[in-house]
């Protein structure tokens, strides 16, 4: 038997989730617990596509500088849960420490011109809170200057000022009537706050977009119409896999930011 391939599959996928969205979740009479229940669907989706070292969930993200804003309630979340764990974990949510999260994911059921300077507020916190990334590393050392001979096991404490990746996933646009139409809005918004989006995928349009790093224009995207879902998950997995990941620094926590 013929298998559908990579593209099939992402295409049938894609259909499935427009279809649960439209149908199964319209049936629900809260807007509100309609937005709950696709942003569950698409958490259990990429708890299913990503490799288990990925950990999905939701809730708020923080750093070990109280000076830092938390993060604004985050759709999805993932995190290490190898080496790392939750501040609080709440039957709803939990609190991470900005070292263990690999990326966030903002889910729309519609996503809308006015969404967007929200999204990349709450992008542009995330990517602050990034640059507060400590990291201990173990290794044997002497014991004092006076004994070299005698090593024990010693720790030495890294910093990292690489953000969390950030992404967008709509079932739905409103408002738009092209491609280019949602990349001008994408750039204004960008444009007020200092985000970064790797990768936003629309279902019902089939756009994907994602945002060049360093462009020499200032801020630059990259546009495709077809296989977003696909193009969203290839992409998250290149982004979330260049996150190298370490055991914290849970004493910065615990004495409450830097000395």
């Amino acid at each position: 038997m013929k298998t559908p391939g990579v593209r099939g599959y992402y295409a049938a996928l894609q259909k499935q989730f427009r279809l649960q969205s439209a149908i199964l979740t319209d049936v629900l009479p809260h807007s509100g617990e309609r937005g709950r229940n696709n942003e569950e669907r698409f958490r259990e989706f990429l708890g299913r596509i990503l490799p288990k070292r990925y950990s999905v969930g939701s809730g708020f993200i923080i750093c070990s500088e109280p000076s830092v804003p938390v993060s604004s309630q985050t759709d999805v979340v993932l995190f290490d849960e190898i080496m790392n764990s939750p501040i609080h974990r709440e039957l709803s949510s939990h609190v991470y420490p900005v070292e263990m999260v690999y990326g966030a994911v903002e889910v729309k059921s519609r996503i809308e011109d006015r969404d967007l300077p929200k999204i990349c507020e709450d992008i542009a916190k995330i990517r602050a809170l990034g640059e507060h990334r400590y990291y201990l590393q173990y290794g044997s050392v002497p014991k004092s200057a006076a004994r070299p001979d005698e090593q024990v096991v010693g720790k030495r404490e890294l910093h990292s000022s690489l953000p969390p990746r950030a992404f967008v996933f709509a079932y739905e646009q409103h408002g738009w009537k092209d491609i280019d139409s949602l990349v001008d809005s994408l750039r204004s918004a960008v444009l007020k706050f200092p985000a970064h989006i790797h990768g936003l995928a629309i279902l019902d349009s089939d756009w994907y977009v994602a945002q060049e790093a360093y462009a020499k224009d200032g801020v630059s995207f990259y546009p495709s119409r077809g296989d977003a879902l696909l193009k969203f998950v290839s992409e998250m997995f290149h982004s979330i896999g260049s996150m190298e990941m370490m055991p914290m620094s849970i004493d910065r926590y615990y004495r409450g930011g830097s000395d």
